[in-house]
């Protein structure tokens, strides 16, 4: 077992935006990798994490282990096949919940539901709400991301968006929004399969690529205001990185983002022609837009620093080694 203060952690690379924020603590990250670099395997994907480390998945049972963070339920038999040892049982585990509930938003059950020696982590507060979480002990940590810093300039009269994989996703991530936002106000969308969008000849709607931070950065906060349109996805870090650069925000209110975007810092609907309003008010009005962007981003910098979030996650892999 590693000191006290550093831990050698097992967890996959999963989501590379929360894994980034994770691998920033002072402890060893073991990450594992197969031949076939698949999801079970993926490795450090060329990721330049310091104190992370590929390790092969035939060579982990030669691992001192303090810790697996377990994100998918077959990690809980990877780990046993590939360390020999049962998580939760013979080295101490956690599972961290990235999602909201699916198929049913508040009969799904948890697959960790009817085991209590592993706690199951939720990153929103409306998601351990809405899971069915059985017997499992509970908790939340809050997402953190490094601030990219004030980079608002809003000096192009368009609303940005991110949305990976768009088509695919649909109306699950609020794609279909955009033809009736897009009439009112330019939108420009960046992320995953945004090109597809040109398919759908959306006037007012332009997809803009996968672009990687921190040229995303500068292009977004060039945009007058920020839209959001997920209807059922988990807290998206890209709402949260709009927030930091200080952009003010048009959100669907839906799973957490009514929790997360003050009345001060945009404004949050379910309606459509609220929406829109909205679109249109931040475009034409740049002082409007800039104060609530200001308010954005000093609540982002108060509930969602990189430094809180790496406190949370000391206090219970501490917790979980003793």
């Amino acid at each position: 077992m590693s000191s006290v203060g550093q831990r050698a952690l097992l967890a996959w690379h999963v989501h590379g935006s929360w894994m980034q924020a994770l691998v920033a603590g002072e402890h060893r990250y073991l990450i594992p990798v197969n031949a076939a670099k698949d999801a079970d395997g993926r490795g450090l994907l060329g990721r330049d994490w310091p104190q992370a480390r590929e390790v092969d998945a035939d060579r982990l049972r030669d691992e001192d282990i303090d810790l697996v963070i377990l994100q998918r339920p077959e990690e809980i038999e990877l780990t046993e096949r590939w360390t020999g040892r049962r998580p939760g049982v013979d080295v101490p585990a956690v599972f961290v919940e990235h999602n909201a509930p699916r198929p049913l938003a508040v009969d799904s059950v948890h697959p960790l539901a009817e085991r209590s020696d592993i706690p199951v982590v939720h990153v929103t507060d409306f998601n351990r709400l809405m899971w069915d979480n059985g017997k499992a002990p509970t908790m939340v940590i809050d997402h953190g991301i490094a601030d990219p810093g004030m980079r608002y300039r809003g000096d192009i009269a368009a609303a940005a968006t991110m949305i990976n994989e768009p088509l695919r996703r649909w109306r699950t991530v609020g794609t279909d929004l955009l033809a009736p936002l897009g009439a009112r106000v330019p939108i420009d969308v960046w992320g995953i399969g945004t090109p597809a969008l040109a398919e759908r000849d959306w006037p007012g709607v332009h997809a803009q690529g996968d672009v990687p931070g921190p040229q995303l950065w500068q292009d977004v906060a060039r945009r007058r205001v920020f839209l959001h349109t997920a209807r059922w996805t988990s807290l998206g870090l890209s709402l949260l990185e709009a927030m930091f650069l200080g952009m003010p925000v048009v959100a669907v209110a839906s799973t957490m983002a009514p929790l997360v975007v003050p009345a001060e810092a945009g404004v949050v609907s379910a309606d459509v022609e609220t929406l829109a309003s909205a679109l249109e008010g931040f475009v034409s009005d740049p002082s409007a837009a800039r104060a609530a962007g200001k308010a954005a981003r000093d609540f982002a910098v108060a509930h969602f620093s990189l430094d809180r979030f790496l406190r949370d996650w000391d206090r219970l892999i501490d917790d979980c080694c003793r």
